[in-house]
Parts: C-alpha cells; structure tokens; sequence
C-alpha cells in the first residue's frame, strides 16, 4: 500500500480511514466532496488532500472547510492563516474558494445536496444547537451521503480539555468553580502549568474554566445523538468506534498504520461503544438514506426528503 503522509494526530488518521473505507465503491471518475465542519487550522483537511489520493486515485476528492468566527471559538485571523498555509502545502487547490468563515446562528454556505461527506473533529460537544447542526448537515448531503464525527459524550469520566475527572457533569456553576479549584489544589489538571505560565490564581483559574465549561461545551448522551439522527431523517449509529481504539492500540504496540477498516457486526459495534463511552471518544456515523419509501432513490427522491427535512434552527459549531 502507498504510505500516508504522518498525521499529527490519530483522529486524522481514523477519519481518513473511514473515509477511505465508505468511498471503496464509487465508480472511477467519481467525485467524492467532503466538508470538515470545524475546520481551525486546517490541518485536517491538509492531510487528507495528501493521504486520500495516494488510497483512492480513482477518485475526484473535493475539500471544503468552515468555522465560527466569533470570540471564544476562534483567534482572530484564523482564516487567512488556514488558507495561506493550505496554499502552501496543497497549491493545486484554490484555498481561499473552499474555506469560510461563519456566525454561529448563520445557515451553511452551501447549496442543498452538495456533499458526499461530512465530518468533524472534536466539534459536537461544543455546538450550542445541535438542533440546527443536524438539520443543516442534512440539508447539505446529498442523497446515500455519510458523515462522521468523532467526538466524546457525556458519558466520559475524564474531561479532555480541563484534564479533569467528572467536571463536565456538575450543573451548577459555584459547585463546579469550586470542584476545579480544589482539585488544582491537589496539583491535578492544568492548573500548575497555566500558573508557571501566567501566574494566573488558583481561584482565577477555576472561575475562568467554569465559564468555559458552561458556555463554550454542550455534552450529549449517546441515547441523545442517535435520537437526533433519528428527527433528522438520518440513520445514525457508532459504527468505526471499535475501530478508532483498535487503531490508537495498534499504534501504541506496533506503530501499525491501516486505511481499509472491516465493519464489525452491529451488536459487537454497539456493545464496544457502550463501553468505549466512558474513556474518550466515539465516531458517529450518519447516513442520509432511507429505502422504505425510497428504493432505488434517485434525484426524485432527494428533493421529495429535501422538502419534508425539519425547519433549521440556529447553530454553533463553535470549538
């Protein structure tokens, strides 16, 4: 197999693989246009514009890219960064057409149908509606179009970006204050960096990342995903979770890298992830498809699930 690029991390890897692995059928010539909801820096999407075509050279891949640009999301200037340093690396591809910028309530700027994928990188759990998230991710699928999200639930004991057990559980925000600044007491989390760095306070610290916690993260359950998907007209279910974990292991012990992923049996998928839940991250995995009504659904069929898909609300894909 042609070796990929490395990744800078194994989420890069894991979402090449899906994709890789969904696009296995497409005819030879096809397109295959991808969005990355979340976009930052866009180094995610530099690697797959290097690691997609050496797996699937038959195929046509298109990059598009979005993020918030409002205080607390995103520094300033972040576009024009991602986009210089994208055309720098990948200079075939005009940049500045493919990336934008949005408000967290804006409709996406894409037309109705437009991608065979969707996906995102530690995005959901910071998305204030998802509501209008999962409305806007089906109105720019296209028919049979996938999407992956890889991203933790509520579920989680160990609260990734505080680096601290169980406090993106507690409600109240004076309980909450108090619970990061004792356990920064005691020299957990990353307080003691932050205070070589800045000097900031213990008490600073701990009222600063309560008010990140409250406004700027929105953990769902896993019963809440699969319903969202549910009043969205997708399919949804934690299919390549097993596989994200089998593929961190993997690299760990044997520095192995594999593109192609084997689908594991849905109860063996659904049972791995009930578990899996707690540690870290899982891949939610959509499908705009339906062949009750729609056997054989073609371009009839996509507007007919386009005029029937539930009214936006707002979103906030904001990281």
């Amino acid at each position: 197999m042609t070796q990929v690029p490395p990744a800078s991390s194994v989420t890069h890897d894991h979402l090449l693989a899906v994709l890789a692995t969904e696009s296995a059928a497409l005819a030879p010539g096809s397109t295959f246009r991808v969005l990355d909801v979340g976009c930052g820096d866009g180094k995610l999407l530099a690697f797959l514009a290097r690691g997609f075509p050496l797996l699937r050279p038959e195929v046509q891949l298109e990059l598009y890219g979005f993020d918030v640009a409002e205080p607390g999301v995103q520094r300033g200037g972040f576009l024009s960064r991602a986009v210089a340093e994208l055309q720098s690396e990948i200079p075939a591809v005009d940049w500045s057409g493919r990336l934008t910028a949005i408000a967290a309530d804006d409709r996406w700027p894409y037309p109705d149908g437009f991608f065979s994928a969707v996906i995102s990188n530690q995005v959901l759990e910071h998305v204030a509606n998802h509501e209008h998230f999962f409305a806007e991710l089906y109105r720019t699928l296209a028919w049979t179009g996938i999407s992956v999200h890889l991203f933790p639930l509520i579920h989680y004991v160990y609260e990734g970006h505080l680096h601290l057990p169980l406090v993106h559980r507690i409600a109240d925000h004076d309980v909450r204050r108090r619970y990061i600044a004792w356990l920064s007491a005691v020299g957990l989390g990353k307080f003691a960096r932050q205070h070589r760095a800045s000097g900031i306070s213990r008490e600073a610290f701990a009222e600063r990342h309560a008010d990140y916690l409250q406004h700027y993260t929105n953990y769902l359950s896993a019963r809440q995903v699969l319903q969202l998907g549910k009043r969205h007209g997708l399919r949804a279910s934690f299919r390549y979770t097993s596989q994200f974990y089998s593929r961190k292991l993997a690299g760990l012990l044997f520095g192995r890298r594999r593109f192609h992923y084997r689908r594991s049996g849905a109860v063996w998928a659904w049972a791995t992830a009930l578990v899996l839940r707690y540690v870290s991250s899982v891949t939610l995995f959509l499908e705009k498809k339906e062949i009750y009504r729609h056997a054989g659904a073609g371009t009839n069929a996509t507007a007919e699930r386009a005029q029937s898909a539930p009214a936006a609300a707002e979103c906030s894909p904001s990281l």
